[in-house]
């Protein structure tokens, strides 16, 4: 397994450079949600944001992976619902920048026994919502799901808004629906924001890694 470098949502902010500055023999994997800013950011200087991580991706194929979020993904897939801080007039360029570059960018990532995804995989939604097996490789399973598991895939929790007892797909699981995260998997996650790296332990030889936090300089380092 590489040694990696994993960092949360993006949300326009430019900090992503100096982690890899600092730390340049790691893999690089990126959590997604590039757009939707919490704070004003300009359109065009966003949209360069993204353009840069496009290039480091471009110069370094092998080494840096780009995952997906749900604020990527409601600007061009009709399978996802809208999150919060959409902008509709970004809408027309984001749409045409995530279509033309789609073959760079993933909706998991899997080294070993790492699973990264945006949001995180919970056990039982994993076999029993999404029908996935967790005895084969999971990432191959969650990038190219059948169209009966898409609903899944991209579904909202209760959690967040979702239909009551339902657990929310790699794009959405909230934290408190992660108390039992994909068994025999170490987890590495964004899209719930958290002061800094935080650790949670989960069945036997499970824990999942929330670090959506790059707005206060953190990421994780995963060995």
């Amino acid at each position: 397994m590489k040694p990696t470098l994993a960092i949360g949502d993006v949300h326009g902010c430019t900090y992503w450079q100096q982690a890899v500055s600092d730390h340049p023999d790691r893999h690089v994997v990126f959590l997604g949600d590039y757009l939707d800013p919490y704070d004003y950011v300009p359109r065009k200087q966003l949209l360069a944001n993204l353009q840069r991580i496009v290039e480091l991706k471009l110069r370094r194929p092998h080494d840096v992976t780009l995952l997906l979020g749900n604020h990527d993904l409601h600007y061009f897939d009709d399978n996802a619902l809208l999150g919060s801080r959409f902008d509709w007039q970004l809408k027309p360029l984001a749409q045409a920048l995530f279509t033309e570059l789609r073959s760079l960018f993933c909706y998991a990532y899997q080294d070993g026994n790492r699973l990264f995804t945006h949001a995180g995989v919970a056990h039982r939604w994993f076999v029993d919502d999404f029908g996935g097996n967790p005895l084969l490789p999971v990432s191959p399973q969650l990038n190219r799901p059948s169209s009966e598991q898409l609903a899944a895939l991209f579904r909202v929790g209760a959690a967040r808004g979702g239909r009551r007892g339902t657990t929310g797909g790699i794009f959405w699981a909230d934290i408190s629906e992660l108390s039992d995260p994909l068994h025999g998997f170490t987890q590495v996650v964004g899209h719930n924001r958290v002061p800094q790296v935080t650790e949670r332990a989960g069945a036997p030889g499970s824990r999942i890694i929330f670090c959506d936090c790059l707005s206060h300089q953190q990421y994780a380092l995963v060995d």
